[in-house]
């Protein structure tokens, strides 16, 4: 990238800063004369130019066209810039010393120097500009290269994380999902977990394994560490397994309240869902849907007398009172009809 000196204009390369210059109808040598021109003293970079009388190169007088080009006057750098052989030799050298081991350029006491250099360090926005600028245009390393399946499944595998991982990073997860690594593809840290459905092969008390999808293993650490995950989704092996099981889509409090009406700890329920929203617009049309102890809107709708001592009031209006969340809890749930004292009581 070169910087016209008298529009600052961007431009790709030499060629098309040469291109440039007619249209402000001002020569190479003019220009560089006007703006290029330094005295330095180092040696021209023009390997053709040679003193006759010291049989060496000249001292360098200027720059070139690109600024950077040290040459002893504008002939000499009119050369270097036209001699694509300079540039094919600088190039291929640079290849072959990046490419050679033992050549300083890869040596560890380099690299480490230049990775100590850069800790901590901050770019300006300018520099962070001119980065950016420098980079425009340049094809990045691995555009256009194929790589192997061989090389692809190599990287997927250096990339898994390990059982040991896993379990350190989600400990309650590991303690709920049992995990092993496939047999069948030993080194890879392929990851097995059970069916959820209990008449699949694949079922844990069956002994069986398989292999989860990424998506269907992260949904499930996800469902079971995070506070709003979903309990509800287990690991199944096909889609014909996931319809049939019979815990699909039921949280962990909904099972155990099923075991509780099974064993006959608390009744079942004494109405539908729907009989509910009922009982409760017309609670809260009774109240104008106004708390009944401060008066704000109501949330909640409240049984007076609780539905495990009297079930067959749960669906009277007139058992029903709209109370707010703070009210709900605060003046609805205490002494004999608290939570925990209604749930020690036996109905008969």
């Amino acid at each position: 990238m070169i910087i016209c000196k008298i529009c600052d204009k961007k431009l790709k390369n030499l060629y098309s800063l040469t291109n440039h210059l007619k249209k402000h109808n001002i020569s190479n040598v003019e220009y560089y004369n006007k703006f290029l021109k330094q005295k330095y003293e180092e040696y021209c970079e023009n390997e053709l130019c040679i003193d006759k009388f010291e049989n060496k190169p000249r001292i360098c007088k200027c720059n070139g066209l690109n600024g950077y080009q040290k040459c002893c006057c504008s002939k000499c750098s009119q050369e270097l810039l036209i001699s694509k052989k300079y540039r094919v030799i600088k190039s291929n050298s640079m290849k072959k010393r990046w490419k050679d081991k033992n050549s300083k350029l890869n040596s560890k006491e380099r690299n480490e120097k230049i990775s100590n250099s850069l800790i901590g360090k901050k770019f300006s926005k300018e520099r962070k500009r001119n980065i950016s600028i420098s980079h425009i245009g340049q094809l990045a390393w691995n555009k256009g290269v194929t790589l192997t399946e061989s090389h692809i499944n190599s990287l997927i595998i250096s990339h898994r994380r390990t059982i040991e991982e896993w379990k350190e990073l989600y400990p309650t997860f590991s303690k709920v999902e049992e995990m092993r690594y496939n047999p069948d593809k030993p080194g890879e840290k392929e990851i097995q977990v059970h069916c959820k459905y209990n008449e699949c092969p694949n079922f844990k008390e069956q002994g069986g394994w398989f292999t989860p999808t990424h998506d269907q293993f992260v949904n499930r650490i996800w469902a079971i560490e995070k506070k709003d995950g979903n309990e509800a989704s287990y690991y199944y092996c096909s889609d014909e397994c996931k319809e049939k099981c019979s815990l699909r889509g039921k949280r962990v409090s909904q099972l155990i309240k099923e075991d509780q009406i099974r064993a006959g700890i608390i009744p079942e329920d004494n109405y539908t869902p729907s009989e509910y929203n009922t009982w409760r617009e017309e609670v809260f049309r009774l109240d104008e849907g106004l708390c009944i102890y401060c008066g704000q809107l109501a949330e909640h709708c409240h049984h007076i007398e609780p539905q495990k001592l009297q079930p067959g009031l749960a669906l009277d209006p007139a058992n029903g009172i709209s109370v707010c969340k703070e009210c709900h809890y605060k003046y609805g749930h205490k002494d004999e009809c608290s939570t925990g004292q209604l749930a020690n009581k036996i109905c008969k």
